[in-house]
């Protein structure tokens, strides 16, 4: 079953090893076990080029505290029979993440620590000074760590993320990386307006009380309630609610041409934590995870950062999914 970062570890280490690996689009049930949605098969007959098949897939399995279930059947008693299309093969992924000037070294440390020491999966850093200039192609994921990045997104480069994207990439934005991507000509992404009718009012507000109002439109870190879509590979594993640790007030609007994958409804409130009166009045009815499919591809907007220096464990997992599961089968 895929419900954690160890079995995503599991996957990663299979696919280093060449094995042919499945994931199932929908729950189903073999000789009376029911699994979930994302849940992996790995077929003895798709992974003939492997010698000694049985004692190496025990043998990582051990290594990632995985307890296998065996079949000797392909037909499922319910759901999707291992030869369906509902059994989506994955393809080994190269991933890069931005680094350098512009990307935060916060975001950029959590992800190389992810990946190095969670998933202990390869990751290539791209330097930020060169990423117009590299070759997208080489890779089938890009992440952008939290950042500010308007002179290394310009319109040159988002125009060949979009090729590259259109072909089959999947690329990650993550907190203010999105910025790059809301309201521009071609993607999905708008940014919800803040109420600031009364912006121009004279400032009546006695000094004792400045303080107070001065933070009003402040979030320093709080948590909220989402609603899940994890009828979407992007969800798999998660049940239908993720508590999100929101570190700011920005909010972006529902994906109208898209999926919107994780998100608050109108009645979300913070559940923990400090947010402002003025600030938490956006929240409501806003994207959190969102994928904007794109040809072959698609960009994933991540509006809070679901590994907050590494303790965020439970939304590491939304991380993993767009790594490993989108575009799983797409060859560029």
């Amino acid at each position: 079953n895929w419900n954690t970062v160890k079995d995503a570890a599991f996957l990663g280490e299979l696919l280093e090893k060449g094995f042919n690996v499945r994931f199932s689009q929908k729950d189903f049930t073999v000789e009376g076990k029911t699994f979930n949605k994302g849940a992996l098969v790995i077929m003895k007959g798709e992974n003939k080029h492997l010698q000694n098949f049985n004692e190496t897939v025990l043998k990582i399995a051990a290594a990632n505290s995985q307890n296998l279930q065996t079949t000797e059947t392909g037909f499922s008693d319910a759901g999707p029979d291992f030869g369906s299309d509902y059994m989506k093969l994955i393809k080994p992924k190269k991933v890069a993440v931005l680094g350098g000037k512009g990307t935060s070294s916060l975001s950029f440390g959590e992800i190389w620590h992810f990946f190095e020491t969670e998933l202990q999966y390869p990751l290539t850093i791209i330097n930020s000074d060169y990423f117009g200039d590299s070759d997208f192609s080489n890779y089938d994921v890009i992440i952008l760590p939290n950042g500010y990045y308007n002179r290394i997104l310009n319109k040159s480069t988002l125009n060949k993320l979009t090729k590259w994207t259109n072909s089959g990439g999947t690329l990650i934005a993550i907190g203010n990386a999105l910025h790059s991507f809301a309201d521009q000509k071609g993607f999905a992404l708008t940014k919800k307006k803040a109420n600031n009718s009364d912006d121009k009012s004279p400032n009546l507000t006695p000094y004792a009380d400045q303080e107070r109002k001065s933070v009003q439109n402040l979030i320093t870190g709080a948590i909220f309630k989402s609603k899940v879509d994890n009828t979407h590979p992007l969800g798999f594993g998660y049940d239908n609610a993720y508590f999100s640790l929101k570190l700011g007030s920005t909010s972006f609007n529902y994906l109208k041409d898209g999926v919107n994958v994780a998100y608050f409804n109108k009645t979300t409130k913070n559940i923990s934590g400090y947010a402002g009166s003025k600030a938490i009045e956006n929240i409501p009815e806003s994207l959190l995870f969102g994928e904007e499919q794109k040809g072959s591809g698609s960009i994933i907007y991540m509006v809070d950062n679901p590994l907050f220096r590494s303790f965020w464990d439970n939304g590491k997992l939304f991380l993993a999914n767009a790594v490993f599961l989108l575009n799983s089968d797409k060859l560029k």
